[in-house]
């Protein structure tokens, strides 16, 4: 599981975040301030009725940016409101407010004492009541529940944002983890790879020299088969000391990117170190566009070599190469004449012909491969721009 995957997975309802739930609690009081006021104009309130709810109104703006002066200006409201009007609605907000301002904060025990104190001199006062009136008793013990919930939202935040941070800090050390463990077997299979191979090349080269050095004045053709074979065995440690810069992933394989890779340009030098070595292709390109998707171009060219390589090496030395692009695409089609001794294998057998399959594949195109006990063919259809076929 990626850290996008698991971010998704534990994200929480809004109804569950403290910072939704702290919105919600202003815009409860901003409506229950706008209600107040248009009451107080519909039933003729006095004049300090309005000072209070204004007040009020003030301290929740205030409480916003300094949490104990707003709060402060709010519960002077209530006071206000209990001496000249109803004071339900500002001791409402305040009830919120003190919820709000525990969600961000605020120590909950202070404000709640501090509002349910307030809300029980006010409610007593204005009620004219004893000192266990109903109504402050409630009025002190919504203060206390508000605090208790706005701290419980909070502690519950953090907590769920501490598990949060654990759990994409575990996730990011797996992938490190695996990320290293990659990086070390890629090393591993680029160091065995350069042992081995680098060993027979060697091997390779040795043993085309004595071949050389050893022959008649008058063998030009098996010198030629032989400058064929060493440019070949020189093409092959190109490619893989490449492998083995992508495989260890150094500064040198950055840099090595930016060197040119084989594509349909470089087909004709392809058919040319194919004819040195005796393989006679009938070659018919066609004009391609000048700008392929760099898979495509890439493609290609494999393509071509390893259906050329399998013709040289199972077929009679005659082959059909044809390209061409038209209405969008590129097809490469590779047609050779079993030889009576090469391999009878039925069509699309052997890593050779898998890796085309890939190739094509991944270019977004397909591979066709067919014949009979006579013919192989070995057809890629490829997209120009790498879209799938549909």
């Amino acid at each position: 599981m990626s850290l996008l995957d698991f971010e998704h997975l534990i994200r929480r309802p809004w109804f569950r975040q403290a910072s939704t739930l702290d919105r919600i609690a202003l815009v409860v009081s901003i409506l229950a301030v706008c209600t107040e006021a248009y009451r107080m104009v519909v039933e003729a309130a006095p004049l300090g009725g309005y000072v209070a709810i204004a007040v009020t109104a003030l301290g929740v703006a205030i409480s916003r940016r300094y949490s104990w002066a707003g709060l402060i200006v709010v519960l002077a409201g209530s006071v206000i409101d209990a001496v000249f009007w109803d004071p339900l609605v500002p001791w409402t907000v305040a009830v919120f407010t003190v919820f709000s301002l525990t969600l961000r904060g605020t120590s909950g025990l202070g404000a709640g004492l501090a509002a349910g104190s307030v809300a029980y001199a006010a409610s007593v006062y204005a009620n004219s009541a004893g000192f266990f009136d109903a109504a402050a008793i409630a009025g002190f013990a919504s203060a206390i529940a508000a605090a208790a919930a706005g701290n419980a939202v909070r502690n519950r935040d953090r907590y769920w944002k501490a598990l949060e941070e654990r759990a994409l800090d575990a996730i990011a050390a797996r992938e490190s983890e695996t990320n290293r463990r990659v990086a070390e077997e890629r090393v591993r299979i680029a160091r065995d790879l350069h042992d081995m191979v680098g060993h027979e090349i060697a091997v390779v080269n040795m043993n085309l020299g004595v071949a050389e050095v050893n022959l008649p004045p008058d063998s030009q053709r098996s010198r030629d088969a032989l400058d064929a074979a060493r440019a070949g065995v020189t093409a092959v440690l190109r490619e893989t000391q490449s492998i083995l810069q992508v495989l260890r992933g150094g500064s040198s394989a950055v840099e090595d990117q930016t060197q040119p890779v084989p594509g349909v340009d470089q087909i004709s030098g392809l058919i040319d170190s194919y004819r040195r070595i005796g393989l006679k292709v009938n070659a018919e390109i066609d004009t391609v566009v000048d700008k392929l998707d760099p898979t495509v171009d890439t493609a290609i060219y494999r393509i071509v070599q390893e259906a050329l390589t399998n013709a040289h090496r199972h077929g009679n030395s005659d082959v059909d190469l044809a390209i061409k692009s038209a209405a969008g695409f590129i097809v490469a089609a590779v047609t050779n004449r079993r030889s009576s001794t090469g391999s009878r294998n039925l069509p699309g057998e052997g890593y050779g012909l898998v890796g085309m399959r890939e190739r094509a594949t991944s270019a977004g195109g397909v591979l066709d491969i067919g014949g009979d006990e006579t013919m192989f063919t070995v057809t890629a259809t490829v997209p120009i721009h790498g879209r799938s076929i549909r």
